[in-house]
């Protein structure tokens, strides 16, 4: 079974010596980090709804699918943890009022139905979404700049890696276990942009949170084409035996 990549880091140890006296600032400003930081903090949260989701489908079918999720997850539970403490030093957030503010929103999957309807089709999406959201996280580096300490761009840094590296795992179950379908890879690609509008609401999902000026269409594009080059790579003996690397 190909295995996925893990990355060991931790936000609480990041941040353990700030204080959210070192960043006060005018309440505009500090409105407007909570503007900013606010909707990637649920949309990470929200993989835990969508992990519920899966096992309410019963989808996860293989041992490399099942290792993936597990894997993700707790790597999406580190970016909660990771942006609760980032607004709390800057935006005027509390961890007992994010969480309250958190378990209150509601989720609604029937607009991803089309991608939930089986373990590729699921895997496809995760892996292009992966890869949108770090290719949008790179682009907020001016942001987390802007935050007064060389932590948060060290924190951009390391969740940009995980966002690759879960996109990378994602496209190693397909190459592991569904080599044979890779043809329809662009198929659901194809169908998942063309349901990306400018009005797209979120619905809770986790995935397809496109909104930002990030996410352009040359950005899609981009993602798109990267996505079925690594999926059409044979695994390489390495990889097959555990010591997966990331593609090219």
């Amino acid at each position: 079974m190909i295995a996925p990549v893990r990355r060991d880091w931790s936000p609480k140890e990041l941040f353990n010596a700030l204080t959210p006296a070192m960043f006060t600032a005018a309440p505009s400003v500090v409105r407007a980090r909570w503007d900013r930081l606010w909707p990637e903090l649920y949309t990470e949260y929200d993989a835990r709804h969508l992990q519920n989701e899966l096992c309410i489908r019963n989808l996860i079918e293989t041992n490399e699918a099942e290792a993936f999720f597990n894997a993700w997850a707790a790597d999406e539970e580190r970016h909660t943890n990771g942006f609760i403490q980032i607004m709390e030093l800057v935006a005027g957030g509390s961890e007992a009022d994010l969480r309250e503010r958190l378990d209150a929103r509601s989720h609604d999957f029937s607009a991803i139905n089309e991608f939930l309807k089986d373990e590729f089709s699921l895997i496809v999406m995760i892996a292009f979404d992966e890869m949108c959201t770090c290719r949008a996280y790179a682009a907020e580096r001016e942001f987390y700049t802007g935050l007064g300490n060389s932590r948060f761009l060290r924190w951009l840094r390391e969740v940009i890696a995980d966002e690759a590296v879960h996109s990378m795992n994602a496209v190693n179950v397909i190459r592991a276990r569904y080599c044979d379908r890779v043809s329809e890879v662009g198929v659901i690609l194809e169908s998942l942009i063309s349901g990306i509008t400018d009005d797209r609401s979120y619905t809770g999902t986790f995935v397809l949170d496109y909104f930002g000026a990030a996410y352009t269409k040359e950005l899609l594009a981009n993602c798109h084409a990267r996505i079925l080059r690594n999926a059409a790579k044979p695994l390489t003996s390495a990889e097959q035996a555990g010591n997966n690397r990331q593609p090219n």
